[in-house]
């Protein structure tokens, strides 16, 4: 989902000509995308301890993890508010976007807007969901990597 994401927003970059503004928003969908990695990278750790995890990974998820929790958290509130609101929003909506293009927003109504809000609510929940597996694998890995330390042998004459 994450990649498709950052698909869609790279397909919209280059068709609306290297917009700055895009730009800004596909940056931030491919931390998004960057989080997915990390995360495959550590669940492979996980089921092969044999395959190590590089160095910074961990502060990676941790990083990238954050983020997302921080983003997707704003983005169920402002869904919640919009179900909530959805007949006040409605009038001032419709005025701003039939300024625009009178003819494409005469349909719209308060099932639109719960919809919508709906949608704000559902992607960001699975990205929310997505982030906070993770820390808990990165929990496990690092108990993982602590037992595996725990029963190496502490004298350095075996390793010669």
């Amino acid at each position: 989902m994450s990649s498709f994401t950052t698909l869609m927003g790279i397909i919209g970059l280059i068709s609306s000509g290297l917009n700055p503004q895009i730009f800004i928003n596909v940056a931030f969908l491919s931390v998004f995308f960057v989080h997915s990695l990390l995360s495959l990278y550590l669940q492979r750790s996980l089921l092969i301890p044999q395959i190590p995890l590089k160095e910074s990974t961990p502060g990676g998820i941790r990083i990238t993890g954050g983020i997302i929790i921080f983003f997707t958290a704003l983005s169920i509130i402002s869904g919640l508010i919009m179900l909530a609101n959805a007949d006040v929003l409605l009038e001032p909506l419709r005025e701003r976007l039939a300024a625009e293009n009178p003819e494409a927003f005469k349909e719209m109504n308060v099932s639109v807007l719960r919809l919508m809000g709906a949608i704000l609510i559902i992607f960001p929940a699975l990205y929310l969901i997505n982030a906070i597996l993770s820390f808990g694998f990165l929990k496990k890995w690092k108990q993982q990597q602590q037992e595996l330390e725990d029963s190496r042998p502490e004298d350095d004459n075996l390793l010669l």
